[in-house]
């Protein structure tokens, strides 16, 4: 069984994404694997969404911001679904894929400007139910290019 590989994509890669990555991740669902990137990419995660991610159990082991630029080389993992999280992405140009992933749009506000454990556990509840509703949706099955409003 082939694995379908998700990429979730936010502006700094120290918030959105990485809830989104580790939450995906942490449901173990066979045939699925999640990664995440940042247009312009941190240093490092924002101690609140590690802070909210271990608060729900989930690990942060081996979480760190990347560039998206990252997912162009060869031997990257190519994604089969890409997620924009909010509106600094959309449009931003993406690595030259063998095939053209599936692309969903998720418009939720970053944390990273508020910085609080209220906006950091709001945020990471959003994320939670769109990844949810995403998979039982089957938003996330790869599909030619196509941009999903979800």
């Amino acid at each position: 069984m082939s694995r379908v590989s998700v990429l979730f994509v936010c502006a700094r890669n120290a918030g959105l994404s990485i809830m989104a990555e580790a939450y995906l991740n942490h449901l173990g669902l066979p045939g699925f694997r999640a990664f995440s990137a940042g247009v312009e990419p941190a240093d490092t995660v924002h101690p609140r969404a590690l802070e909210t991610l271990a608060g729900a159990g989930l690990s942060t082991e081996r979480l760190e911001p990347k560039p998206l630029e990252l997912f162009a080389f060869d031997l990257a993992p190519e994604p089969d679904v890409v997620v924009a999280l909010g509106p600094k992405v959309l449009g931003v140009a993406e690595p030259a894929w063998r095939s053209p992933p599936r692309r969903l749009a998720w418009l939720i506000e970053d944390p990273l400007g508020k910085g609080g454990r209220r906006a950091f556990a709001e945020a990471y509840d959003a994320v939670r139910r769109r990844v949810d509703h995403a998979l039982a949706g089957a938003r996330f099955a790869p599909a030619g290019g196509l941009m999903v409003p979800a």
